[in-house]
């Protein structure tokens, strides 16, 4: 079991109680038009790593045909539970093999960034290329070394309807690109009578420095034809700094016959 896989087999009955303040619909129409100004055309989309199915919902409700995976299978069977008409199953980014031939593909909420080995991320980026229909658009998030050297060296509470939550990191301030980053998250639920259970999650996360992105897109196949500033709303910035946003989103597309992007 991979470290991610174990801490999402633990954090997986509390991962929306985690992300309840996060905007999904919003967030996501600001990717889908900046996607449709890069050429997509179709709506096949595949969510890799797609957790409980808050990423891929907005985009079920707008017609797209959904198919999803994740590494936990608990995560997975929350994602089936909400979201019958979409196809999700158990699986590794890293080695997807043949699933279908897909206009959009996500990778979000820094998904990427759980692969901390050499070769995992070029592994991912191929894996994902494979599934990718001729003219189709690859969007992926990565956490920046501003995240790293902020949200990852803090501590943080979240005292929810039914759980409080603790978030520790484990991070400096000074951390240096490519950094392996650690982060616990305790959870405590309420089991009755006032009592409570403390889940504990490790996550490892590793900073992708642009270059290293960029050369993983390149070995697989790929070409960034966009690369973008989050902003707290959602929306995208032309101006994508690590150290000014905490997440970047990179567009890509095939390289076609030639060598030239689309």
């Amino acid at each position: 079991m991979t470290p991610a896989e174990e801490a999402y087999q633990r954090l997986a009955p509390f991962y929306d109680e985690l992300t309840q303040e996060h905007d999904y619909d919003a967030w996501t129409r600001h990717l889908e038009d900046r996607a449709l100004a890069l050429g997509l055309s179709g709506r096949r989309l595949f969510d890799a790593a797609c957790g409980t199915g808050k990423s891929f919902m907005p985009f079920l409700e707008r017609g797209y045909t959904v198919t999803g995976c994740d590494i936990s299978a608990e995560m997975v069977a929350l994602a089936r539970a909400k979201a019958p008409a979409a196809h999700v199953f158990v699986g590794d980014v890293r080695a997807l093999g043949p699933i279908g031939s897909f206009d959009l593909i996500t990778c979000l909420d820094d998904s990427l960034n759980y692969l901390i080995d050499d070769g995992d991320l070029e592994a991912a980026l191929a894996s994902l290329a494979a599934n990718l229909a001729d003219g189709g658009v690859l969007v992926f998030d990565v956490n920046t070394l501003s995240t790293y050297r902020t949200t990852f060296a803090r501590d943080m509470t979240l005292d929810g309807e039914d759980v409080f939550l603790a978030w520790r990191g484990r991070c400096s301030e000074d951390e240096e690109p490519g950094c392996v980053a650690e982060l616990v998250i305790e959870a405590f639920g309420e089991t009755g009578h006032g009592t409570y259970e403390r889940v504990t999650t490790r996550h490892l996360q590793r900073h992708h420095p642009r270059h290293e992105v960029e050369g993983a897109l390149e070995a697989a196949g790929l070409c960034a034809v966009g690369v973008f500033g989050l902003l707290p709303d959602g929306s995208l910035d032309t101006l994508a700094d690590d150290d000014l946003h905490h997440k970047l989103v990179y567009y890509a597309r095939r390289v076609p016959k030639g060598g030239d992007s689309e």
